[in-house]
């Protein structure tokens, strides 16, 4: 019971830690006017140094990244993304592409929906063609938690709907989740020790 304790705290902590870092790049990015940043890269090639571009990303006034690409070895591209933001710098909308080698699902363009209170209401994603491939629609209760959501496919068909509970401190108590003909694939407990 102690290992499994300690193996969620490390996950915790990473996971923390890996969100602040991002809050904290994200904020020197906007404090310093960081308008782009290319990452190059030097390797050893054939016995000789040689330098590449690995990376390049523009960023909007509240440090969101609005562009991104990644690029492979041979200097061509393997990745790139465009971002979207609202005023509140809620993402509305990505557009990802990625190189066929990588990734079978190459081009595709996610849409963004948000309530009055900032949560995310609604997620799209659509293929090249802007044919609608599936939709996400979460809900949430009084106090802000994500009490459900559930999963389309392009034609409106639910695939999977997912159903979360909590305890009397708000914390995650349960999740449910159920396929398309409303049977239980998985229950999710949490347990909490203080």
């Amino acid at each position: 019971m102690l290992r499994i304790i300690l193996s969620v705290l490390i996950v915790f902590c990473f996971t923390f830690s890996t969100y602040s870092q991002s809050k904290k790049e994200k904020k020197a990015i906007k404090t310093w006017g960081i308008k782009s940043i290319t990452e190059m890269v030097t390797e050893p090639v054939n016995g000789k140094d040689a330098t590449r571009k690995d990376s390049y990303s523009t960023f909007d006034k509240n440090g969101n990244t609005t562009y991104s690409e990644e690029y492979k070895k041979d200097g061509s591209l393997k990745h790139k993304e465009t971002n979207k933001y609202d005023s509140k710098g809620n993402k509305l909308e990505e557009v990802i592409f990625d190189d066929a080698s990588n990734n079978l699902e190459k081009n595709y363009k996610r849409t963004y929906k948000y309530d009055t209170e900032e949560n995310k209401i609604e997620e799209s994603e659509f293929d090249e063609n802007s044919k609608l491939i599936k939709k996400i629609q979460y809900a949430y209760n009084s106090t802000g938690e994500k009490v459900s959501e559930a999963e389309f496919n392009g034609l409106g068909k639910v695939i999977k709907k997912t159903v979360y509970a909590y305890d009397s401190k708000g914390l995650k108590a349960v999740k449910k989740e159920y396929d398309a003909n409303d049977k239980v694939i998985s229950t999710r407990t949490y347990l909490y020790e203080f």
